[in-house]
């Protein structure tokens, strides 16, 4: 190799200049620290992202015919969501390291009412820390502060996902934007699934989570202090929940030990405790074409008047795969005993009443979801599970080449006859129903006093005069269909639901369409979803649900006779894709309802929804 001049004397300067700095590197120090020099600025926080939506949400209503309760106004204008959701919402998440950040939320509304004091701004989810860090024994994270979305197993700390065999044409307030209006209708054709935020199947939790992932040998584990949405409230008293798991991960699935306790106290003095143990074991296992998941466990409630005996609680499922059956098929066993609660897991609380009373005397703030669990023997969709309950399911998929058809068939039975009272929803118009009470969570509203507002919702309650309350058995059957179409070479989707189900006095394999049944429900829904421009989806929802009580229920006092409901629901809308990040959704809806035997239970009018949602 030949060395020039020129690289000789390149040489000899870069030499000369690592010495120099090699020798001055003390003093150079030195006299920064006299400042000579100006002072480096430290990094600081990196990663600075906001993101987050605009939501305005806006209502008309035109009633012909109301609810007494609603006075003689029959027109109204409404601006906002009634169910508190923010119209801005900003997320702002930073990084102070490469292992820890933390994450916070600002949000604004207001009802527009006119009165400064209705202007609502702040934290929505508080200020959340998020901090990990990777060793060779595996990683670990934690999570403090604000509140944190997090699912545990389904029995201890998760929310009911269902079989997607829902309506499409209302939307919720978490729906995101697509990318494409109409890719949510043709993907909920294709995979049956629909795009949900962050919040599906997980409950809020605000406190301490600790969690361990890719230890030796496969294992992981999680630990939670602090509060559910069940936990909170303004006494002084402590009121907490804990709950953690450890998870040992197979090359053909997977099981867990979990458990969960809830303590609160119900007096002032903090001496008297009422609450809640659960421990279950999750597990899954995959082989060729079976698939074999689910949950075991026990629990039990405890109160200053009584503490119950350790009670079962399993859910199981069977998958096949098509090569088996042709069609993919599931099987379920689930059996809930009356004597394990916990308001955080999947299913509901029918059977305690005192736990329920706990949460909603006062030691909740407005608001909360609390009061929103139907204590009574509810009547509810397949894959919605309640304590005090065993029973069978069955789900049947079958995608042919344009048409896709979803059978679920369920046989329930009570483990003990508790309640004189069957609660049941109305499909057709439950959420524009919901809409005349806003703002707060009523019970007992209603012409006759058995109306019950929820989040997004109403049910009723009708009551049985048998001189036994027995234990009650459930049948439900739901279909979902399908199929895709081309008009002039653009989509057009058709999506039916039906809904046929029966509550009567003991188990039965078939539901019973007869009087034998205390209570009847049919319901029928038609949707369709036609993308008539390229950004443009024009939508249309019909709706129809049918409820027949028999004699041994409660009947009016003038006609002498039972429930015997009828309630029609016709709705158009447009979906417009403004921009990338921008939708407009437009309803109108009309509907109609009537109880044929109790003359004061009757509504009909307009609904006007408009909708715009911003992401960014």
């Amino acid at each position: 190799m030949k060395i020039n001049k020129t690289h000789s004397l390149l040489l000899v300067l870069m030499t000369f200049g690592c010495l120099t700095t090699n020798a001055q590197l003390e003093d150079t120090t030195r006299l920064e620290r006299s400042g000579m020099f100006p002072k480096l600025m430290e990094q600081g926080l990196n990663k600075l992202s906001v993101s987050g939506y605009y939501r305005f949400m806006g209502t008309y209503t035109s009633m012909k015919e109301q609810y007494a309760e609603f006075g003689t106004i029959r027109n109204r204008l409404f601006l906002g969501d009634d169910s508190n959701i923010p119209q801005l919402s900003l997320n702002l998440s930073a990084r102070s390291s490469k292992n820890t950040s933390f994450s916070t939320d600002l949000f604004l509304w207001t009802p527009l009412t006119g009165s400064d004091a209705d202007y609502a701004k702040g934290l929505n989810l508080g200020v959340n820390l998020n901090g990990k860090h990777s060793t060779k024994f595996g990683t670990f994270s934690v999570r403090m502060g604000g509140i944190h979305w997090y699912t545990l197993s389904p029995f201890t700390f998760a929310t009911n996902t269902g079989y997607n065999r829902i309506s499409l044409f209302e939307r919720n307030p978490w729906d995101p934007n697509t990318k494409n209006e109409m890719d949510r209708y043709s993907r909920y054709y294709k995979e049956g699934l629909l795009n949900q935020d962050t919040r599906w199947g997980q409950q809020a939790f605000q406190g301490f989570i600790l969690e361990g992932m890719r230890l030796p040998k496969q294992f992981s584990f999680a630990f939670m202090h602090g509060k559910s949405q069940f936990n909170g409230g303004s006494l002084p008293t402590p009121n907490t929940l804990t709950a953690g798991k450890i998870k040992k991960d197979f090359n053909k699935g997977f099981v867990s030990a979990n458990a969960i306790t809830s303590v609160r106290y119900s007096d002032s003095l903090a001496m008297e405790t009422i609450g809640f143990n659960l421990v279950t074991s999750e597990f899954e296992w995959r082989f060729k074409d079976v698939k074999v998941k689910g949950e075991i466990g026990a629990g039990t409630y405890f109160s200053p008047s009584y503490t119950s005996e350790w009670g079962e609680a399993l859910d199981i499922k069977v998958e096949l795969s098509k090569n088996l059956t042709y069609f993919p098929i599931e099987f379920r066993y689930f059996q809930i005993s009356p004597n394990v609660i916990n308001n955080n897991g999947v299913f509901w609380n029918t059977s305690i009443s005192e736990y329920n009373d706990a949460i909603t005397s006062g030691t909740v703030t407005e608001g909360s979801q609390a009061p929103i669990i139907p204590f009574a023997s509810s009547l509810v969709s397949i894959g919605q599970m309640t304590n005090n309950r065993r029973g069978a399911i069955i789900n049947l998929d079958m995608p042919f080449e344009k048409h896709k058809i979803t059978l679920g068939y369920s046989a329930a039975k009570e483990i003990v006859g508790l309640s004189d009272r069957i609660t049941y929803g109305h499909t057709a118009n439950n959420l524009a129903l919901s809409r005349m009470w806003r703002w707060a969570f009523p019970s007992d509203v209603g012409p006759y006093g058995n109306l019950n507002k929820v989040y997004r919702g109403v049910y009723e309650t009708v009551i049985i005069t048998d001189s036994t309350t027995s234990a009650k058995g459930f049948n439900s059957v739901e279909i979902s269909y399908k199929s895709n179409y081309k008009i002039f070479n653009r989509d057009l989707y058709i999506f039916y639901l039906g809904g046929f189900y029966s509550v009567q006095d003991d188990l039965s394999a078939l539901p019973q369409f007869s009087k034998k049944a205390y209570l009847q429900s049919y319901s029928n829904q038609v949707e369709f979803y036609y993308n008539i421009f390229d950004k443009v989806v024009l939508s249309n929802y019909f709706g129809i649900d049918r409820i027949i009580a028999n004699e041994r229920t409660q009947v009016d006092v003038q006609s002498n006779l039972a429930k015997n409901q009828i309630g029609y629901s016709y709705a158009i809308g447009l979906d417009i894709q403004l921009s990338k990040n921008t939708g407009l959704y437009v309803r109108q809806r009309w509907m109609n309802y009537k109880d044929l035997n109790f003359s004061l239970d009757r509504y009909s009018g307009t609904e006007t929804s408009v909708e715009l949602k911003i992401y960014f």
